[in-house]
Protein backbone atom coordinates (compact mmCIF):
# COMPACT_ATOMS: atom_id res chain seq x y z
CA UNK A 1 0.00 0.00 0.00
CA UNK A 2 2.89 2.57 0.86
CA UNK A 3 4.31 1.45 -2.84
CA UNK A 4 1.10 2.79 -4.32
CA UNK A 5 1.35 5.88 -2.35
CA UNK A 6 4.51 6.51 -3.05
CA UNK A 7 4.31 5.78 -6.74
CA UNK A 8 1.17 8.38 -6.84
CA UNK A 9 3.33 11.00 -4.99
CA UNK A 10 6.14 10.46 -7.38
CA UNK A 11 3.48 10.34 -10.47
CA UNK A 12 1.74 13.90 -9.54
CA UNK A 13 5.47 15.83 -8.45
CA UNK A 14 6.21 14.76 -12.03
CA UNK A 15 3.27 16.21 -13.44
CA UNK A 16 2.80 19.30 -11.42
CA UNK A 17 3.53 22.64 -13.27
CA UNK A 18 4.51 25.92 -12.41
CA UNK A 19 3.38 29.10 -14.19
CA UNK A 20 5.99 31.32 -15.45
CA UNK A 21 5.26 34.68 -17.41
CA UNK A 22 7.24 35.26 -20.29
CA UNK A 23 7.75 38.41 -22.43
CA UNK A 24 8.44 38.44 -26.49
CA UNK A 25 9.46 41.89 -27.68
CA UNK A 26 11.26 43.24 -30.78
CA UNK A 27 14.14 44.65 -29.75
CA UNK A 28 15.54 48.16 -31.64
CA UNK A 29 17.81 45.41 -34.32
CA UNK A 30 14.78 43.39 -35.55
CA UNK A 31 15.95 40.42 -33.20
CA UNK A 32 12.78 39.05 -31.41
CA UNK A 33 13.93 38.67 -27.43
CA UNK A 34 11.99 36.46 -24.83
CA UNK A 35 12.41 37.25 -21.57
CA UNK A 36 11.10 36.48 -17.62
CA UNK A 37 10.79 40.51 -17.27
CA UNK A 38 8.75 42.92 -19.37
CA UNK A 39 10.86 44.99 -22.20
CA UNK A 40 12.32 48.28 -21.59
CA UNK A 41 10.47 51.08 -21.84
CA UNK A 42 11.65 52.45 -24.57
CA UNK A 43 10.54 49.68 -26.91
CA UNK A 44 8.61 50.99 -29.87
CA UNK A 45 6.98 47.49 -30.60
CA UNK A 46 4.33 46.59 -27.58
CA UNK A 47 5.76 43.47 -25.70
CA UNK A 48 3.53 40.74 -26.07
CA UNK A 49 3.00 38.32 -22.20
CA UNK A 50 2.92 34.57 -23.11
CA UNK A 51 1.64 32.22 -20.73
CA UNK A 52 4.16 29.22 -20.51
CA UNK A 53 3.66 26.58 -18.26
CA UNK A 54 6.67 24.73 -17.59
CA UNK A 55 7.20 21.49 -15.11
CA UNK A 56 9.91 22.46 -12.24
CA UNK A 57 13.19 21.86 -12.42
CA UNK A 58 14.79 17.91 -11.69
CA UNK A 59 17.25 18.09 -8.42
CA UNK A 60 15.58 21.33 -7.09
CA UNK A 61 15.00 22.49 -3.86
CA UNK A 62 11.89 20.37 -3.62
CA UNK A 63 10.26 17.26 -2.04
CA UNK A 64 12.52 14.95 -4.24
CA UNK A 65 15.31 15.77 -1.53
CA UNK A 66 13.13 15.27 0.93
CA UNK A 67 12.40 11.90 -0.83
CA UNK A 68 15.98 10.99 -1.41
CA UNK A 69 16.53 11.48 2.69
CA UNK A 70 13.87 9.25 3.82
CA UNK A 71 14.98 6.82 0.83
CA UNK A 72 18.00 6.54 2.65
CA UNK A 73 16.84 6.16 6.25
CA UNK A 74 14.92 3.56 5.71
CA UNK A 75 17.89 1.43 3.44
CA UNK A 76 19.87 2.45 7.02
CA UNK A 77 17.29 0.70 8.98
CA UNK A 78 16.46 -1.84 6.92
CA UNK A 79 20.52 -2.84 6.96
CA UNK A 80 20.35 -2.31 10.63
CA UNK A 81 17.04 -4.70 10.99
CA UNK A 82 19.34 -7.12 8.96
CA UNK A 83 22.63 -6.85 11.16
CA UNK A 84 20.30 -7.66 14.11
CA UNK A 85 18.06 -10.49 12.48
CA UNK A 86 21.34 -12.31 11.58
CA UNK A 87 23.42 -11.56 15.40
CA UNK A 88 20.12 -13.48 16.53
CA UNK A 89 20.13 -16.25 14.07
CA UNK A 90 24.19 -16.73 14.70
CA UNK A 91 23.01 -16.48 18.90
CA UNK A 92 20.41 -19.53 18.34
CA UNK A 93 22.37 -21.18 16.15
CA UNK A 94 24.77 -21.32 19.60
CA UNK A 95 22.38 -21.83 21.98
CA UNK A 96 20.74 -25.11 19.84
CA UNK A 97 24.43 -26.24 19.87
CA UNK A 98 24.94 -25.36 23.55
CA UNK A 99 21.85 -27.50 24.21
CA UNK A 100 22.36 -30.79 22.50
CA UNK A 101 25.96 -30.77 24.12
CA UNK A 102 24.30 -30.91 27.39
CA UNK A 103 21.87 -33.20 26.28
CA UNK A 104 24.74 -35.60 25.30
CA UNK A 105 26.55 -34.52 28.74
CA UNK A 106 23.04 -35.65 30.32
CA UNK A 107 22.98 -38.89 28.73
CA UNK A 108 26.76 -39.78 29.29
CA UNK A 109 26.41 -39.36 33.09
CA UNK A 110 23.02 -40.31 33.73
CA UNK A 111 23.57 -43.90 31.11
CA UNK A 112 27.18 -44.94 31.64
CA UNK A 113 27.77 -47.22 34.32
CA UNK A 114 31.30 -47.01 35.18
CA UNK A 115 32.81 -43.63 33.75
CA UNK A 116 36.32 -42.26 33.56
CA UNK A 117 37.23 -38.93 32.35
CA UNK A 118 40.70 -37.44 32.36
CA UNK A 119 42.38 -36.45 35.09
CA UNK A 120 44.61 -33.55 33.73
CA UNK A 121 47.91 -35.15 34.14
CA UNK A 122 47.59 -37.47 31.12
CA UNK A 123 45.51 -40.27 33.68
CA UNK A 124 42.33 -41.04 34.02
CA UNK A 125 39.47 -41.26 36.60
CA UNK A 126 36.60 -42.92 37.35
CA UNK A 127 33.90 -40.97 38.62
CA UNK A 128 32.49 -41.65 41.70
CA UNK A 129 28.85 -41.34 42.57
CA UNK A 130 28.84 -37.09 43.88
CA UNK A 131 30.87 -36.39 40.93
CA UNK A 132 28.44 -37.93 38.32
CA UNK A 133 25.25 -36.07 40.37
CA UNK A 134 27.42 -32.99 40.46
CA UNK A 135 27.70 -33.45 36.14
CA UNK A 136 24.16 -34.39 35.84
CA UNK A 137 23.24 -31.11 37.90
CA UNK A 138 25.08 -28.99 35.62
CA UNK A 139 24.03 -30.84 32.73
CA UNK A 140 20.52 -30.18 33.70
CA UNK A 141 21.39 -26.47 34.20
CA UNK A 142 22.46 -25.69 30.90
CA UNK A 143 19.47 -27.77 29.26
CA UNK A 144 17.25 -25.60 30.89
CA UNK A 145 19.09 -22.39 29.91
CA UNK A 146 20.01 -23.01 26.00
CA UNK A 147 17.14 -26.00 25.11
CA UNK A 148 13.95 -23.07 25.27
Amino acid sequence: MKVFVWLGFIILLNTSTASAQIYKWIDEHGKTQYTDRPPPPDVKAEGKRLNIKSSPVAGGHGPTKDVSDQREEFDKRRQERREEDAKLQAKSEENKKKCIEAQTQLRMYADSPRLTIPDGAGGVVYVDDDLRQRKIDDANKAIKKYCK
